[in-house]
């Protein structure tokens, strides 16, 4: 199962993008009402790309891998704070829970497409 979550359309907007949502800027304190006010954007925009992109509310019974594949110029573990808050945003929509019963790997890389790509695949 996969879906994607476009990214800004151009670079400026793509710049301020990596700036906000990064894993720098929590290391730059990032007040907490802002994390608050990221994790409902978040929250919201990963629900309206399951929903126009017709992915089934089905949760996974059964631990998965979540897959990120981004196109941006952030550094690779610098994608950490996005991850989290696209994964809470498929709680009770793929994922029952981010606990270790349900969700059991991640794995981030790269590709060359406008968007940020998630795939979920059942763990064996």
């Amino acid at each position: 199962m996969k879906f994607t979550i476009p990214y800004p359309a151009n670079k400026k907007e793509q710049s301020a993008w990596n700036k906000k949502y990064g894993m720098n800027a929590i290391y730059a304190g990032k007040h907490w009402a802002q994390r608050k006010s990221d994790s409902d954007f978040w929250h919201d925009l990963v629900q309206w790309n399951l929903i126009t992109q017709k992915v089934p509310r089905k949760p996974f019974l059964k631990p998965v891998q979540i897959t990120f594949l981004w196109n941006d110029n952030m550094d690779i573990d610098n994608h950490g704070y996005l991850g989290k808050m696209i994964v809470d945003g498929m709680k009770d929509y793929l994922l029952i829970d981010d606990d270790k019963k349900h969700y059991q790997r991640v794995v981030h890389g790269f590709h060359d497409k406008n968007c940020i790509e998630i795939g979920i695949e059942v763990m064996e």
